[in-house]
């Protein structure tokens, strides 16, 4: 889909409440594509985390906020009013982007590299967690289920509600993206 300022294109992974747009979600996850430097779409309200996954690292600068210099798997937060330029490192970059808006929940983000035969953890206190895979393969079981989901790379898995997460690299070394959105302030009406 477009993105807000018409600059380029976003691949929607998912958005809460389904099929809500850019004006309206409480939550959305995305991947972009950037093939040259340029201007970020401004969105007041919502927090944003970028973590930037293949190319050079690029550098974000905020008008009157100052620079920040991206690394690859790094998840940077900030507020999506700041007006922000994104300068490519010379190569084109592809990020994967978590929105909240403020008013309604607040995101987290994390990214675990799992060596073969590993396996984490995952006890967050969220109404929502994702887990995307960056590479590899996992094996996830929720609330010590004894049935197991498989994700491969790019593919997603969504938990709502409290859960406890078990994330296991069986086969071969994994690259997992966890984002948990927490609820717990107040909703406007």
């Amino acid at each position: 889909m477009p993105w807000k300022n018409g600059l380029g294109t976003t691949t929607e992974i998912a958005v809460d409440p389904p099929g809500a747009g850019l004006d309206d979600f409480v939550w959305r996850l995305s991947i972009a594509d950037l093939a040259a430097s340029g201007p970020f779409s401004t969105f007041p309200g919502i927090e944003r985390i970028i973590l930037q996954t293949e190319g050079d690292p690029m550098e974000l600068v905020h008008e009157a906020r100052g620079r920040r210099r991206l690394s690859l798997l790094s998840p940077y937060r900030f507020d999506g009013a700041w007006p922000t330029h994104g300068e490519l490192g010379g190569t084109p970059a592809r990020d994967f982007n978590v929105m909240a808006r403020q008013a309604h929940v607040r995101p987290s983000a994390a990214v675990h590299s799992l060596a073969r035969g590993s396996r984490v953890c995952l006890c967050l206190a969220a109404e929502t967690q994702i887990l995307h895979v960056f590479r590899g393969k996992v094996v996830i079981r929720v609330d010590g289920s004894n049935t197991a989901t498989d994700l491969l790379g790019a593919e997603t898995l969504i938990v709502e509600g409290q859960a406890e997460i078990e994330v296991a690299a069986d086969v071969e070394d994994a690259v997992v993206f966890v984002a948990a959105f927490d609820g717990s302030r107040p909703r406007s009406a």
